[in-house]
């Protein structure tokens, strides 16, 4: 600081002019407050947006200036007012600036991070927020330069209803967007842009925090069922594989690139198949489609044989397949060990499990163009990069409609033409890559392979999660009415026989015989 002017009028030391250094001498006002023992240093400005000459010439103005600009702020320091403020428009610029820095450079989300595609999601959300300022009909009707430290604790009851009435569209299945669990998100997202950026940089007090919605915030398992990933029955996964082997990998299908039967053979009636591949097939873009289509089919047995997560699936390394365990009693012949780092793993958990995918295994070693320790198994067999997920989705897509199980969906829900491809499932069911690890699990626990417990450990997620989103337990099926049949007595003609009166416990497996003796 330099050439230090105090003004008339205050008390020594509490306020003076100066022209500061760092600010390329433009003349700065500073203030302190002895009571409240807050300081302020303001740079002076004209009403018009002209800042006093950076010279000794312009003392006057700067003296004026700085005079009229110290009584205002001691008023206001004196009613105990705020002299700085923060708008909801640069709170939220700032908020959303530093969920950028938490991006994890691997798109994989450790411990206090998110992927890229979340922090987007996030920044989309919060323009929400702002329209829901600014709205004059469902929303507060302000501006969004309006000061943080202004707003009702109360003013997010209103958001809800502001959300469904400016979008006032259904879903496919007629349920109204944006569904529950989003907006409840939205919500939440948004009193933590006031924590992190309000409170924590003390624009407000944690008493000044909007308060959660009084109704509308519980999400209950009823209006989440219809929105998480559905599972495949077992014929459909029959058809999924059929067609994955004798069609998709060979680049053949029945359909063209608009999703439109090619149409019948004469004199078989049996529809006609050509091939998709870009050109007559000998070019290396073409070789490159033949391979990745090959990969996506073996993906999809990895996913069937694992029960990995698709995430996990699609960042795998050679280096994370090994040969198994001598302790295991298995043959390397048709087993591997799959080693999952805690870098690529959703729970940040390293975690160790057998698989039947040794012949899988040698295919992908065969194609891929990549297959160094370090190497992605699913990667762009021109570049070695990550696959894009248009790659991964289309491939379902085109799965799942050669196996009749979807058609091609051309439009959006506004009827604009859609630029990927997109489908429509037959079954209603919601169907994604996820949906092979959702069918894992529920057959690994419907056919006796492996218990509640055991599923859990093997697929790295608790017992409580599966419970509530995989397993779909019929307490009247067959099977299960089969295991209350046990133990009771059997009449066959009148007749009560010795087996009928046979101790539940020995008619079950090896495996509940130790527990018997406890008996």
């Amino acid at each position: 600081m330099q050439n230090k002017h105090f003004l008339k009028g205050c008390e020594e030391g509490n306020a003076y002019i100066f022209r500061d250094k760092t600010r390329n001498d433009k003349w700065s006002l500073y203030f302190i407050n002895k009571k409240t023992k807050s300081r302020h240093w303001i740079t002076l400005l004209e009403t018009d947006g002209r800042y006093p000459s950076p010279t000794i010439d312009g003392f006057n103005d700067a003296e004026r200036i700085g005079t009229k600009t110290f009584f205002e702020l001691k008023n206001k320091t004196d009613r105990g007012e705020k002299t700085k403020t923060l708008s909801i428009r640069r709170m939220i610029e700032t908020y959303i600036e530093k969920e950028k820095k938490r991006i994890n450079p691997l798109n994989n989300p450790e411990e206090g991070t998110i992927t890229e595609k979340t922090w987007r999601r996030m920044s989309f959300e919060m323009q929400h927020y702002l329209q829901f300022i600014k709205d004059k009909e469902w929303g507060l009707g302000r501006s969004d330069n309006s000061s943080i430290h202004l707003m009702d604790i109360n003013h997010l009851e209103g958001y809800f209803n502001y959300r469904r009435r400016t979008i006032n569209k259904c879903d496919r299945h007629g349920k109204a967007l944006p569904r529950k669990q989003t907006i409840v998100r939205e919500i939440f997202n948004i009193i933590r842009a006031y924590s992190i950026i309000g409170v924590r940089q003390r624009w407000i007090n944690r008493n000044q925090l909007p308060l959660k919605p009084k109704e509308n915030m519980t999400v209950t398992t009823a209006e989440t069922q219809d929105t998480r990933r559905s599972m495949f029955e077992r014929e459909e996964i029959s058809a999924l594989l059929k067609v994955g082997e004798k069609y998709y990998q060979h680049g053949i299908s029945k359909f063209d690139h608009n999703g439109d039967l090619y149409g019948f053979d004469i004199l078989d009636g049996k529809p006609i198949l050509k091939s998709v591949i870009f050109g007559d097939g000998t070019s290396n873009r073409a070789k490159h489609q033949i391979k990745h289509r090959k990969m996506v089919y073996l993906a999809m047995r990895i996913a069937l044989e694992t029960g990995l997560r698709f995430g996990v699936i699609k960042q795998l390394k050679w280096s994370n397949i090994v040969e198994i365990t001598e302790r295991s009693e298995r043959s390397s012949k048709f087993y591997k060990q799959v080693k999952v780092p805690s870098q690529i793993n959703k729970t940040n958990e390293y975690f160790e499990i057998p698989a039947r995918i040794t012949e899988i295994y040698d295919q992908l070693k065969k194609i891929s163009n990549y297959t160094k320790p370090d190497d992605l198994i699913f990667c762009n067999q021109k570049t070695g990069e990550e696959w894009s997920e248009r790659i991964w989705q289309e491939a379902l897509v085109d799965m799942m409609i050669e196996a009749g199980l979807a058609d091609r969906r051309k439009l959006h829900e506004d009827g604009k033409p859609l630029v990927n491809k997109a489908m429509n499932i037959r079954s209603g069911k919601k169907i994604s890559w996820y949906s092979f690890r959702h069918s894992f699990i529920t057959f690994m626990l419907q056919s006796d392979g492996m218990e509640l417990h055991e599923v859990s450990a093997f697929c790295d997620t608790s017992p409580e999660y599966i419970r509530k989103h995989y397993y779909h337990h019929d307490n009247l099926s067959p099977e299960i009415l089969d295991k209350l049949d046990k133990g009771h007595h059997r009449y066959l003609k009148g007749v009560v026989t010795i087996k009928d009166y046979e101790p539940p416990f020995k008619k079950f497996d090896s495996s509940i015989k130790e527990f018997s003796k406890v008996l």
